[in-house]
Formats: structure tokens, C-alpha cells, sequence
């Protein structure tokens, strides 16, 4: 998939600033540009049994993605305080943001929202570091798990 609703290979990615934890602090794209690619996993739920699986998968390719210069973040519409306790339920060291309000607005800037659910499918998007979408890549079902090795390929600029 080259492509989202919205967005396509080349575009500049849409900037977001969202909760990364529960005592407000938050996680702005813009801040990475100049400095790292930035591997957004948008998935549909906190303590989903495919998302339980994909997230850890995520936090074993964390070190190949940090040696590229990139770093991983998830994307739910999930409340702050369900996604810091998934996240020490499965023992992650990146960010898990909540696209809770207005719920789904950063899926829905992406092109990935499920329109009437309020929540994302499950897609990856590389933004590279200028700022441009490099990588976009969804799953043919919601409960299949992407594969991580295209993303390690790409040009993360």
C-alpha cells in the first residue's frame, strides 16, 4: 500500500501532538524532524489480542529501528491511563500515544480512522526525517500483524 484516504508516499506527514502518558506529557511529530524518522503504528485498541502481539513485536525490532535512526511510537484511540497500564502490562520502552481527543483525530488526518468505530486500522506509516511520508504500509485484515522488515528497509531519510 502506497497510499491512505489522505496521505501518499512523498506528502508531508500531517503534524500531531498527543498524550504519551498520564501525567500529561505529550509527543509532538514536529519535535523529531531534522532528527529521527518516526515509525507510527496505528492500531484499534489497548489490550486487543492482535495489538497485545504486534506491540511487543515493535519493542524487539526497537533496536534495529533506533540503529536506522528511527524510533517507534503506537497510536490508539485509547484513554492515557488504559494505554501506561497495557504498556507496563507488556513491558514497552517507546512511546503509546492516545488519539483520544477528539477520538480517532490523528487517524483520521492519516486517511487510516474506521470511519463510525472511532478507532484506527491497523496500518504503519514512516515519516522520515524531513517530515515526508516514506513508508505506508496496512494489513489485509484488522487482526493480521504487519510485517516490520519492509519498514527496516526503506529509506528513512
Amino acid at each position: 500500500m502506497a497510499e491512505t484516504a489522505t496521505l501518499k508516499v512523498g506528502d508531508e506527514a500531517p503534524d500531531f501532538e498527543l498524550a504519551s502518558s498520564t501525567s500529561g506529557d505529550k509527543f509532538k511529530l514536529s519535535d523529531y524532524r531534522g532528527k529521527n524518522a518516526v515509525i507510527i503504528n496505528f492500531v484499534p485498541a489497548a489490550f486487543s489480542p492482535a495489538c497485545s502481539t504486534q506491540l511487543p513485536l515493535v519493542e524487539q525490532k526497537r533496536g534495529d529501528f533506533e540503529a536506522q535512526g528511527a524510533i517507534p511510537v503506537a497510536i490508539s484511540s485509547d484513554g492515557p491511563w488504559a494505554q501506561a497500564a497495557w504498556k507496563k502490562e507488556l513491558g514497552l520502552n517507546y512511546p503509546v500515544l492516545s488519539d483520544f481527543n477528539p477520538q480517532g483525530g490523528t487517524a483520521k488526518a492519516y486517511g487510516v480512522l474506521i470511519e463510525g468505530r472511532g478507532i484506527a486500522n491497523r496500518v504503519v506509516v514512516v515519516v522520515d526525517k524531513q517530515g515526508k511520508v516514506a513508508w505506508i504500509q496496512d494489513v489485509p485484515k484488522i487482526t493480521d500483524i504487519p510485517d516490520y522488515d519492509p519498514v527496516l528497509a526503506c529509506d528513512k531519510g
